[in-house]
């Protein structure tokens, strides 16, 4: 059967909202984000990029398998999808599951899936009530917003440094705090896309203590904060301008999203740019 233009685009761009859903672009971009921290620190990205990439797509689908009651608010599209993308997120499941073993495994450092399974099964209660208690972590204030920034900083930063026996010096805390300071960019970027729903559910982010104003205000403190500290971490030759510049670009594209009232799924994706944009302007400027 002969598909018709208007269908071939309908169908692709369905597509790449399902692979945005899956979490598959988040995960691409922290893992550049990775990169990047390891080409200032000297580590090897090779040996974690598999396991940031595996392990940011396994918490999150089975973050996404459980039902939420402020995403029919805070994220419509993905509330919408959610059956149609069950199967889908558990193929991604299995396949971070294989990853998660395969590469320790292949890479001899086999006592990692032990403590990759704990951290795993810890985080299932971000969205999940804890046992007899019956709160969840993201219940506890301001928690949402910067428990997902401090460990991936933490993995992204300090993991790989570890695991080359070298200590942590002023260099490494330094490079820790700048990508610290992007992912809470994103981390209070979505906050202001979930502010209603989480009012709604009592949900207390940074977000809704600080009220949508001073949200902005904080949002735009961070955002110069990562602008300025890319000064201070001293990438080499024109990236030394490149990665500043790109970073204040991108957050003037999260602040026009923002301001211009663009569906949630969109201002999402906009966030989630900013993780790219550090690795594009190491590239272009080496």
């Amino acid at each position: 059967m002969e598909l018709r233009p208007g269908k071939v685009g309908q169908n692709l761009v369905t597509f790449l909202r399902q692979v945005y859903l899956l979490e598959i672009i988040g995960g691409i971009g922290i893992t550049c984000l990775g990169w990047v921290s390891c080409s200032l620190t000297g580590s090897s990205w090779l040996r974690s990029a598999p396991l940031w990439l595996g392990g940011y797509l396994l918490v999150y689908n089975l973050d996404r398998l459980h039902y939420d009651p402020a995403d029919r608010v805070n994220t419509p599209t993905r509330f919408l999808c959610r059956e149609s993308l069950r199967p889908k997120r558990l193929i991604v499941i299995w396949f971070s599951v294989a990853m998660l073993i395969g590469w320790p495994g292949l890479t001899g450092r086999w006592w990692l899936i032990p403590l990759l399974g704990l951290v795993i099964a810890a985080l299932q209660f971000y969205s999940r009530p804890l046992p007899y208690v019956r709160k969840r972590m993201k219940d506890l204030p301001v928690l949402k917003t910067f428990i997902a920034p401090v460990l991936i900083a933490t993995v992204l930063v300090f993991w790989p440094v570890l695991e080359l026996r070298r200590s942590l010096d002023l260099r490494e805390i330094l490079i820790f705090f700048w990508c610290l300071i992007i992912l809470s960019v994103n981390s209070l970027s979505f906050d202001l896309r979930d502010i209603e729903g989480d009012l709604r559910t009592g949900t207390r982010t940074a977000a809704v203590l600080l009220g949508t104003n001073w949200s902005v205000v904080f949002l735009g403190a961070l955002a110069l904060l990562a602008v300025l500290t890319s000064l201070m971490v001293g990438f080499h030759g024109a990236a030394d301008v490149l990665v500043p510049s790109s970073l204040a670009v991108g957050a003037a594209l999260i602040f026009w999203a923002f301001f211009s009232h663009v569906q949630p799924i969109t201002l999402s994706f906009v966030a989630d740019l900013f993780f790219f944009l550090p690795a594009l302007a190491l590239l272009v400027g080496r």
